[in-house]
């Protein structure tokens, strides 16, 4: 089967259980958010057994027990305690690794910080997202994730049908300058989709908070401003992504996803869009 085809057919799959989920957000007045929150869990966790399989093969001793705790802890400390539950948590963590260090002589330094790396790439960002459902319900996390989805795949196959010049070869050898710019076109698409779809249509949705109620004035303009800016933030996610690959001599985190990769090689881009997202939200809420 042709790579880009094998590669399509493996996206519009997940992309179809990711929307099973997003809808059962929207059932029993809301209170189906629990499904998705319980998969953005599995995905941290996944994603962080990915993540420390590769350091491990790097040659880290990546001290597991902290990150497990914070995985475990993460999700019942922001539900009751929102933004102060997941800063504890993490700094719980954080302190619990560094007694590792500490107690432990087999535990160097370069091992401590990679523990602490992961705590903030992927576990911090992922808990991110589950601060913004409890918050602010679904909407503004789609728009990170649409955004950041459609820029990167109109990116991938606007570069695959132009090519030209590229950005970072020694980094993403595949990454054009053809295909990010048309992939900024993707970012404002994919946050109008989720407009069309959950403030327009609307399908059911955990809706807390609408851009439309929001900025009455100006919620077009934002959808279009933000999506476009989501796109180069997700590009930068992308290009980060590929160094911590190169760093540890690897072509993907995993081979869970098959012509995808892992977990977290889908991941890259939608991680630093959440972030983004999260401060965008701290100055509007």
């Amino acid at each position: 089967m042709n790579k880009v085809l094998k590669r399509t057919l493996t996206g519009l799959g997940l992309l179809a259980v990711l929307i099973g989920f997003i809808l059962l957000t929207g059932l029993w007045d809301g209170k189906g958010q629990p499904f998705f929150d319980a998969l953005l869990i599995i995905v941290m966790a996944y994603a962080t057994y990915e993540m420390i399989v590769c350091v491990r093969a790097s040659g880290y001793r990546v001290t597991v027990i902290p990150l497990c705790l914070a995985i475990a802890a993460i999700y019942p400390m922001i539900t009751f305690f929102g933004y102060t539950g997941f800063f504890v948590t993490l700094g719980a963590a954080f302190v619990l690794a560094f007694c590792f260090f500490i107690f432990d002589g087999r535990v160097t330094l370069k091992d401590m910080l990679m523990s602490a790396f992961i705590l903030l790439y992927p576990i911090a960002p992922i808990g991110l997202a589950l601060v913004m459902t409890s918050l602010y319900g679904m909407i503004p996390l789609l728009v990170a994730a649409a955004a950041a989805m459609l820029s990167d795949a109109i990116a991938y196959y606007a570069g695959s049908a132009i090519g030209g010049k590229k950005i970072f070869p020694a980094i993403s050898p595949k990454k054009t300058y053809a295909g990010s710019i048309i992939g900024l076109l993707g970012g404002a698409g994919g946050a109008m989709i989720v407009y069309a779809l959950f403030e327009v249509a609307p399908l059911p949705i955990n809706d807390v908070i609408t851009f439309e109620a929001l900025l009455p004035e100006t919620y077009i303009l934002f959808y279009c401003l933000a999506g476009t800016a989501i796109a180069i933030v997700s590009e930068i996610g992308d290009l980060f992504a590929s160094r911590i690959k190169r760093e540890l001599g690897i072509k993907d985190f995993s081979h869970a996803l098959g012509s995808h990769g892992g977990l977290l090689d889908r991941l890259d881009s939608i991680i630093f869009a959440i972030v983004f997202m999260a401060i965008i939200m701290a100055f509007l809420v």
